[in-house]
């Protein structure tokens, strides 16, 4: 016999849409608008931070964090109830928006419920940019996949097709690339949200390194793909092949591109910092949704032949970063 422990299935979060928290009243950790409107010079946080507000704080960002690494989401929605009142939330990589309490017996909760049912994926907070493999590309892709360290027992249900865009050639549309899951993930929800594929590129039939993230949306730092365009153009030698790089394009839910004012996904919690309704001086920093490929695909550490091989890839990386630091100065 099993105990119920055994038993017990460990929470999919790949499969959840919406999430409900119930706690009680006490454990509300926003404060008050009241009081952050009284406080509002000295506000840098939304949280009155006592024992049980970073309890109760931590356990809403795990749940966020799950869906976030679990799916390809843009943002996502869910709901906590504090005794009687409840708060509806919204969480991007630039942290959560959140509701005024309402009483959540009335009408409020039961409407947002149903609108939801009715919204589509793309309004959910999916990323449509990335899909499930078909069958075809999948059955070609599959081989050449199992022959990177650790992949050898991938299965087609593994497998996503994520598209990529290019930022110096937007008009010849995306590329696809077949990959297994994250090889290199992150469980943190706020911030850049790193993750690293080695996936086969449908165009051509090579492995290829696809690095995933949310780049800081700000005009003076520069996009890693510039980087490596500049690097190679001053011949920097002992750099990583670049193919392309460009910001994810935010679709319609017909799959179509969307109009300039939402061009690319990126966050929008930043956006709401300076509303009336939000006292104080929140630290929320603005991101996009980014890609870049790299023709060189490197292998674990654990796999290098040698010290002598290791020493030697690590001296390739010093007079790299060297010639870089002498050609382009920051």
């Amino acid at each position: 016999m099993s105990s119920v422990g055994e038993q017990q299935k460990e929470l999919n979060w790949g499969l959840v849409e919406l999430w409900i928290e119930n706690k009680p009243k006490s454990d509300d950790p926003f404060m008050k608008i009241g009081k952050l409107r009284k406080d509002a010079e000295d506000v840098s946080s939304h949280v009155g931070w006592t024992t049980c507000a970073y309890k109760t704080c931590g356990q809403l960002i795990s749940y966020a964090s799950g869906i976030h690494r679990s799916q390809f989401r843009v943002f996502s929605f869910s709901i906590a109830l504090f005794g009687k009142t409840g708060r509806l939330l919204r969480w991007d990589r630039s942290g959560v928006i959140y509701t005024a309490p309402f009483p959540w017996a009335d009408e409020i909760l039961f409407e947002f419920l149903w609108r939801f049912n009715h919204l589509s994926a793309v309004d959910r907070g999916h990323d449509i940019t990335v899909s499930s493999a078909g069958d075809d590309e999948a059955e070609v892709a599959l081989p050449k996949l199992k022959t990177y360290p650790k992949f050898e027992n991938l299965k087609r249900e593994h497998l996503h097709q994520i598209l990529v865009w290019n930022d110096c050639a937007p008009a010849e549309g995306p590329r696809r690339y077949i990959t297994p899951s994250g090889r290199w993930t992150t469980e943190a929800l706020i911030g850049r949200a790193t993750f690293g594929y080695i996936a086969y590129d449908v165009e051509n039939g090579n492995l290829v390194y696809l690095k995933d993230f949310w780049r800081v949306d700000h005009p003076e730092i520069q996009k890693e793909g510039d980087v490596y365009r500049e690097l190679h153009e001053a011949q920097v030698p002992n750099v990583a092949e670049m193919d392309r790089a460009g910001d994810v394009p935010f679709l319609s839910r017909n799959g179509e591109l969307q109009a300039a004012a939402l061009a690319v996904q990126r966050t929008r919690t930043q956006d709401y910092v300076s509303r009336p309704w939000c006292p104080g001086h929140p630290q929320v920093e603005p991101y996009i949704h980014y890609r870049l490929v790299l023709k060189t695909v490197g292998i674990p550490l654990n796999q290098f032949k040698s010290t002598r091989q290791l020493c030697g890839v690590i001296r390739d990386a010093v007079v790299g970063e060297g010639t870089f630091t002498c050609i382009l100065p920051f």
